[in-house]
């Protein structure tokens, strides 16, 4: 079998994979999807994993209750680190991102003095969006900020840095009404990550199947040939990208599995 006989199947993991609250797990299909992907697994080369502005250390927490879970990858912090699943170990890909990173902190400390001069407003996010490579802040949108991200972008682009700016999604955690500002080094993303994956392991692009829930999966959904909402995904999402399974988190992703399998 030859690497352009591999599949990659790629999930956002909060609300998409996972819900984020816990009551709601057991129904998520989590096991349903663990004995799917056992099963292709055994007829077929292919690559599981979750492109998710979780951290690492969320995403490995989270985890421990499925132990078993046949998971190969995670692109993590919104595509700014990847870690490949080893046997007794996991580690972090040494070749992504591309473009080296060392001057990232200082990067973003010239940006945050130039968000003061502007009199943009942004609020912080929580320690778990605050991680080597990625900043996270929330906007209001009250309307008027259309004028901030076109300003954000381009002060981003005066440091050398990159901003992602998508509608929050309240249903992952967020706060109502306001806009997930992820400032990140330069060339990252979940689009980027999982075309990184693509050209590392030869993957033909016919082969690639994405999962997503809200705004900041629809890029990487477009790019994939086989990009899916599963079937709670936010209604900003479903404005934005129109290809949705029926199923619920993982019971939705096993139904667009079973499309190709």
């Amino acid at each position: 079998m030859t690497s352009k006989d591999t599949w990659l199947i790629v999930s956002d993991f909060d609300e998409t994979f996972m819900p984020v609250l816990s009551s709601r797990e057991a129904d998520a299909g989590i096991d349903k999807l663990e004995s799917c992907l056992n099963q292709l697994k055994r007829k077929h080369h292919l690559l599981f994993g979750w492109a998710t502005g979780n951290s690492q250390a969320v995403v490995l927490d989270k985890m421990k209750r499925y132990p078993e879970f046949p998971w190969d990858f995670a692109l993590t912090s919104l595509g700014t680190e990847l870690y490949w699943n080893h046997p007794d170990s996991v580690l972090e890909d040494e070749g992504w991102p591309l473009q080296g990173a060392g001057t990232f902190p200082e990067r973003v400390m010239r940006l945050s003095t130039l968000f003061e001069q502007e009199g943009i407003e942004l609020t912080l996010q929580s320690e778990a969006f605050q991680q080597k490579r990625i900043r996270g802040y929330y906007l209001n949108a009250d309307g008027n900020e259309a004028i901030a991200i076109e300003q954000i972008h381009r002060l981003c682009l005066q440091v050398g840095l990159e901003a992602s700016i998508t509608y929050a999604s309240a249903a992952a955690g967020d706060p109502e009404n306001v806009y997930d500002v992820a400032i990140m080094h330069p060339g990252c993303g979940k689009k980027q990550g999982v075309d990184f994956i693509v050209k590392k392991h030869e993957i033909s692009p016919a082969r690639v199947i994405s999962f997503g829930d809200s705004c900041n999966d629809i890029e990487m959904l477009k790019a994939c040939s086989h990009g899916y909402l599963v079937g709670n995904a936010s209604h900003e999402a479903r404005q934005a990208f129109d290809r949705v399974v029926e199923g619920f988190y993982c019971h939705g992703i096993v139904d667009g599995l079973q499309r190709h399998f």
